[in-house]
């Protein structure tokens, strides 16, 4: 799975019509299929799609869940182990009331309520003038374009100051279109070694208790070539990452199914790396799930910086459970349900 297309259907689709949407589903289910299981007998695909059908019917599982957990291998008792589409909004139902939460999905909303760990400058371009935004570019060579919201990567560009030839021109062609620049951050060498072209980022899910906060998972992120993303859903890897240590404890995976033991670039050895700083990690994400008093569950994003301090990129309020179940093929639904059942709403 190469090709842009194939790994855009594979994420959320954006639907026209009653048309479209069946035609996007029957290409995801073909796609999906031919990638995990490959090339099938007629009598053979007949049964993966009665089965595929009925986990859809009993579990309330999708397209994606079905192949990247590989249900078409797993008994029922192990399937329901797994948080698929109806589980998932379950839970973000039970921690944050809805799959959308604005101070979440509104990076201006978000850089202004948790500026203090962002650890960079940034701008709101529409409520900058030329002057201000002239000289954030004077003063910061490298730095990304963002669109306020976006996300899986989506309206994120980056740039060098270099690359800019008509200042105004380009601030003129952003203005008022709801953007934001923000400076690039310089990352950990540790982890811009195995792929640098890419600002190598931590997701951790948390979700905020009557009394603490809970770390649910954690997994490293990593780019896999020129792409300067390390997003899951745009060619990037994934790996499980033990929530006690940092260390990295499974093979890195991506989209398409590919495991990694070293990278497939730099070739360094991915299982037993331990990520740097892991306390403040994990002291910066509990300070941070304090400061929303709506929002219990978020897959926060974090960055080591060169420096050794944490960064926070973004948080996920409706954060997707595909990688954090898929390196090591073992569901989280039990453990998820245990605490959510503790909360008082």
């Amino acid at each position: 799975m190469t090709n842009n297309d194939d790994i855009k259907l594979t994420g959320y689709i954006e639907d026209e019509g009653i048309k479209s949407y069946i035609k996007n589903r029957l290409d995801k289910y073909k796609l999906l299929k031919r990638t995990f299981i490959g090339k099938t007998s007629g009598w053979e695909s007949f049964k993966i799609f009665v089965d595929f059908s009925l986990s859809v019917i009993i579990l309330g599982s999708g397209i994606n869940d079905y192949f990247q957990y590989n249900f078409y291998k797993k008994p029922y008792s192990e399937r329901k182990k797994f948080i698929v589409g109806r589980t998932w909004k379950e839970i973000i139902k039970d921690c944050n009331g809805s799959l959308n939460v604005d101070l979440f999905d509104d990076k201006i909303k978000f850089n202004t309520k948790f500026n203090k760990f962002l650890k960079r400058d940034w701008l709101d371009i529409d409520k900058s003038s030329y002057d201000e935004f002239s000289q954030f570019i004077s003063d910061h060579a490298h730095f990304f374009v963002k669109k306020n919201k976006g996300s899986g990567g989506n309206g994120i560009e980056k740039y060098e100051d270099t690359d800019i030839k008509d200042k105004r021109n380009f601030y003129e062609n952003l203005h008022g279109k709801s953007y934001i620049i923000e400076e690039s951050i310089i990352q950990n060498k540790e982890l811009s070694d195995f792929n640098p072209t890419s600002v190598n980022t931590i997701r951790v899910v948390t979700i905020k208790t009557n009394t603490d906060v809970k770390i649910m998972d954690a997994v490293l992120r990593m780019g896999n070539g020129n792409k300067s993303t390390d997003n899951f859903h745009k060619h990037g890897l994934a790996m499980k990452v033990d929530v006690s240590s940092g260390e990295v404890v499974s093979k890195a995976i991506d989209k398409s199914n590919n495991h990694y033991e070293y990278h497939p670039l730099s070739k360094k050895k991915l299982i037993g790396f331990k990520i740097p700083n892991w306390n403040g990690v994990i002291e910066t994400v509990k300070e941070a799930a304090k400061v929303s008093n709506q929002t219990r569950y978020v897959g926060w994003d974090v960055a080591i910086l060169e420096n050794g301090e944490v960064a926070i990129i973004e948080g996920n309020c409706s954060s997707d459970p595909d990688i954090t179940q898929m390196p090591l093929q073992i569901g989280r639904y039990e453990e998820y349900r245990k605490v959510i059942n503790k909360l008082d709403n």
